[in-house]
This record gives C-alpha cells, sequence and structure tokens, in this order.
C-alpha cells in the first residue's frame, strides 16, 4: 500500500487505490497495468507534452482498473468500454483535457488504422484482437468525423504511447512523480 498525504485530494486517493487493488494485473500484455501506464507517461514526458496529456497518458487505462474483471472480458471477446468508464472517472476532477484523450485513445486506434495501413500491423497481438471488438478500422466519413474532433491530435499521440508502452523492463519514472503532477494540477484547477 502506498501512503498519500492525509489531506490529498479525494481524487488522488481514489487513483491510488485503484492501482493498489489492480495495478498487479496483466489482461493479455507482457506487462502490470502499473507498469504499462508508467511507460505511456514516461513516453509522454520525453515527447515533452504538456502535464495534462502526461496525466492522461498515465490514467488512460483506469478504466481497466475500475472494471471488475478486465482480463475476462477480453477473453471473452467482450468490450469492457474501459475509455468510456476511466473517462468519467477523470473528468469528473481533471476537466476534458485530461478526460478526453483517454474517453477518444480507443477512437484513435480505430482511426489510425483507417488512416495508416501500415499501422494496424504494428499493433500488439492483444491490440489487434480487440481492435475488432472494438469495432475494427473506421471508415471514411468517420474518420474524417474523428479528424475534426479538437482532441484528436492528442488521442492520436497518447494512442501511439499506447501502443509502445508495453515492454518488459523499461525505466520508467516512478508513480510518485505522476502522482505529484496530479496533485499540482488538481491545485491549479
Amino acid at each position: 500500500m502506498h501512503d498519500t498525504h492525509p489531506h490529498a485530494h479525494p481524487a488522488l486517493a481514489e487513483i491510488q487505490a485503484l492501482f493498489d487493488r489492480r495495478g498487479h494485473l496483466v489482461y493479455g500484455e507482457a506487462i502490470t497495468q502499473t507498469d504499462h501506464a508508467l511507460q505511456c507517461a514516461t513516453l509522454a514526458e520525453q515527447a515533452q507534452a504538456r502535464p495534462s496529456l502526461v496525466l492522461a497518458a498515465w490514467l488512460h487505462d483506469i478504466g481497466h482498473l475500475q472494471h471488475q474483471d478486465a482480463a475476462a472480458a477480453v477473453a471473452e471477446g467482450r468490450d469492457d468500454a474501459h475509455e468510456a468508464l476511466g473517462a468519467k472517472f477523470l473528468h469528473r476532477w481533471f476537466g476534458p483535457e485530461v478526460s478526453e484523450p483517454v474517453r477518444l485513445h480507443v477512437a484513435a486506434k480505430r482511426y489510425l488504422c483507417a488512416v495508416d495501413a501500415s499501422y494496424v500491423h504494428g499493433l500488439s497481438p492483444l491490440s489487434q484482437r480487440t481492435l475488432a471488438i472494438q469495432g475494427g478500422p473506421m471508415g471514411p466519413a468517420e474518420a474524417a468525423a474523428f479528424a475534426q474532433n479538437p482532441f484528436c491530435d492528442d488521442a492520436v499521440m497518447l494512442r501511439r504511447w499506447d501502443d509502445t508502452g508495453k515492454q518488459l523492463g523499461q525505466t520508467t519514472a516512478p508513480q510518485a512523480h505522476f502522482m505529484a503532477m496530479a496533485g499540482h494540477f488538481l491545485q491549479r484547477s
């Protein structure tokens, strides 16, 4: 169990509790939920993304941590809608600059498959399997509409970090670093 400051924002306590309860789980990739989150956020920081997008990268799969059994949903070929669940959770405290890239990161995968013929071949086996569950590549009209979304670019960047942040043994910033970043973000809100 990780300690959070007793006067910390309730969001931080809830986020920490979710990572404590389910961050050690895997859902078809070679690494844990926590390792994946830290890798994605570290990649975002290395790309000099603004803090809200770094937080979105760190918390993009928080819906998996909220789901009662995300691994079973994937195994059974069901969409756990983790992006919607996570975005709803995050919007309460962080607003759309964090929640919208999270909400759109699955749609961004579908979008990238539609606009970049080579993209699908770089997806992990799990991401290729879930692509079908999540609706497959977007059609031309859906892709054009997605490209007009004001959070399209953020969602696409987040998606690329999501695809890359699945490596065993990667060095990342510690969870406390991103928790502190979230605390500073909340204080400014």
